[in-house]
This record gives C-alpha cells, structure tokens and sequence, in this order.
C-alpha cells in the first residue's frame, strides 16, 4: 500500500505512513488482514519463590572476603575501616555485624600500630 501523502510504500494493513504518520485508507476492495491464530502452549508452573533465611549459617560472609578484607587492611587500613563501617551499619545477619566489627577494629589497630611506629622516643 502507497501513502497518499508522500507516495512510500506501507506494509499491507498498516494504518499510518512509516516515513510521514499520515492516516492510511484501506481500499474497499481490500480486506483488512486477518490475525494469525496464536497456537496455545502448554502452561508451565512458575519456579516457587525462595525465601532467605537470614538467621542461617550461609547468610554470612564468606571466609575467603572475611580474611582478604583482613589481608588488605594490614596494608591499607582504610579499607578495612571503610568495610568494617559498612558491614556495621547494614547487617542483615549476627555473623555480618560481627564481620563488620572485627574488620573496623584490625582496620583501627593496624592504623594505631602505624603510628606508634613512626613516633620518635626521646
């Protein structure tokens, strides 16, 4: 089909132009195309919803993250501070908040024993 208006062609059955969105006129003698019936498929069950038990062994932090936060601290303490506040402040579980302690605290201590080095004695 032809657009009246700018003269590009249209698929068959469409009702505005695709290059100028001009209404298109379906010719009498035309039929409007007829919808394809869509064929059923067979209704599948959803998958079931997991629910989190966040009070579980699991719902912690790995002990690889537990000890390479730990690792990284010794060497910049800042990130053990910064990981200690962030697990401190949104546990979701004991184990986290006693995560997110325990890395603030060695991020603390190495900074402490950072310093006490660098102090001269007289």
């Amino acid at each position: 089909m032809f657009c009246p208006q700018c003269g590009k062609e249209n698929e068959a059955g469409a009702r505005f132009c695709g290059h100028c969105g001009t209404t298109l006129v379906q010719p009498a003698n035309e039929p409007a195309p007829e919808r394809q019936p869509v064929p059923e498929q067979p209704v599948t069950p959803a998958e079931p919803v997991r629910i989190v038990d966040l009070t579980r062994a699991d719902a912690g932090v790995s002990p690889g993250l537990k000890w390479g936060v730990i690792a990284a601290s010794v060497v910049f303490p800042i990130v053990g501070i910064g990981m200690g506040l962030y697990y401190w402040m949104r546990a979701e579980s004991p184990e986290k908040l006693a995560t997110g302690k325990t890395w603030f605290f060695v991020g603390l201590g190495i900074i402490v024993f950072y310093l006490s080095l660098g102090t001269e004695q007289y």
